[in-house]
């Protein structure tokens, strides 16, 4: 990773560290979001459900997530470690809970109370490396979304081979324990350590806070990410890619595994060469290629059908493009509310993109079962172009100072 900012000689290490445990920490809550998507089908068959009964489900679930993360700034007083261990060792429960459901209703249950604990990460973990690495945001933010796809990369053939041997219940109750064991971790080692000068006084303003949300970039960015939510990464393809490749292709599931790690490894290298880029050539143009392609791919992966090797490429671009929104995006918002409370400010950005753009997880699940799977595709790349046009209608923010 490129140097961080220092400010004495202990800095270097302990900034490491801290980027180090959040991206560990988020890595840990996709290693929930990851093998949930795997059970989806087997579910949905076991319990005689249905996608629009799916969608609906997670469409809640994400609705009351994203909100729920709009309530950061209560709680931006109470250190990372302990929100952060709270989180985990809670989404560990609640594997437990869904791999035990006796039906369809408790199994919405487990994943609701998921989505419960789930949602500090976000903002608490984006406020943290936002204000202690404000020169390199789109550096630091793409490695906390990469951490968190490298536990979904650590997901899909591991868990299609338990599924495959032992079912999907033992799938959700194996992969409690290591998130368990990493929120037990985070306890013993994570601390925050003083701000530097420049960004001690970020005063916990209610005026600012609300000055700079209601600017007219401010707002169309978080409209931009609310309409994206219709391709995002973390959110559609994770839950209905399994699922297209299952129910809508038919393949075997070690084969869906392989395919959905192939994405997962574009999720990899997408936001890390993302905000590398967006750092150095501007932060909006990167985010405009990155919507316009990323609608291309995901017609492309739409359209292939069931021929592997094109699946196997355009699925890697699908993740390289869909992954990479999300951190851009959260670096145009950073620069646009710099000044307010990080924490509260992240909260609003991800109660609104991530809450509301939830809705998009029901209304694609209602689209597969009345227009199957290729039209969803077209609709969720109609989805990347309208968001380009509401960051066109941002206008351009101050270019990022040079990075050395």
């Amino acid at each position: 990773m490129a140097a961080l900012p220092s400010h004495d000689r202990g800095a270097p290490a302990r900034g490491r560290e801290l980027v180090g445990l959040i991206t560990f920490s988020h890595a840990l809550q996709h290693l929930y979001t990851a093998v949930l998507p795997l059970t989806y089908p087997l579910a949905v068959a076991e319990f005689h459900a249905s996608y629009t009964a799916l969608g609906v489900l997670l469409g809640v679930v994400g609705v009351v997530g994203g909100l729920l993360q709009g309530m950061a700034g209560v709680y931006q007083r109470i250190t990372a470690r302990l929100v952060l261990t709270v989180q985990q060792l809670g989404l560990a429960a609640t594997l437990v809970v869904t791999g035990l459901a006796p039906g369809f209703l408790t199994f919405g249950a487990g994943r609701f109370l998921g989505a419960i604990v789930s949602s500090p990460q976000h903002p608490v973990g984006n406020a943290v490396l936002s204000r202690h690495f404000p020169e390199r945001r789109g550096t630091v933010l793409s490695w906390h979304t990469t951490g968190g796809n490298i536990g979904t990369l650590a997901v899909p053939l591991i868990a299609s081979v338990v599924i495959a041997r032992y079912g999907w219940r033992a799938a959700l109750l194996g992969f409690a324990v290591p998130i368990a064991l990493g929120g037990l971790l985070l306890a013993l080692r994570l601390r925050e350590p003083a701000l530097p000068e420049h960004g001690r006084h970020a005063h916990l303003s209610g005026a600012r806070l609300r000055e700079v949300i209601l600017r007219r970039s401010t707002l169309a960015i978080m409209l931009a990410g609310t309409v994206a939510a219709g391709g995002r990464g973390l959110g559609v393809i994770t839950a209905y890619v399994p699922a297209y490749l299952r129910s809508g292709l038919g393949l075997p599931q070690v084969t869906v595994g392989l395919v959905f790690t192939v994405v997962m490894a574009g999720s990899i290298v997408g936001p890390i060469l993302a905000g590398h880029l967006a750092d150095r050539l501007g932060r909006r143009r990167v985010v405009l290629v990155t919507y316009l392609l990323g609608a291309l791919i995901l017609l492309a992966f739409g359209a292939v059908g069931r021929v592997l090797p094109l699946l196997l490429v355009t699925g890697a671009l699908v993740g390289v493009l869909a992954y990479a929104e999300s951190p851009l995006l959260q670096a145009l918002f950073a620069d646009a509310v710099q000044g307010a409370p990080q924490q509260a400010a992240f909260g609003i950005f991800f109660a609104v993109s991530y809450g509301a753009g939830s809705i998009w997880v029901t209304v694609l699940g209602v689209a597969i079962d009345h227009l199957g799977f290729g039209p969803t595709f077209a609709l969720m790349a109609a989805s990347f172009v309208a968001a380009a046009g509401m960051v066109i209608l941002a206008g351009r923010g101050a270019r990022p100072r040079p990075v050395h």
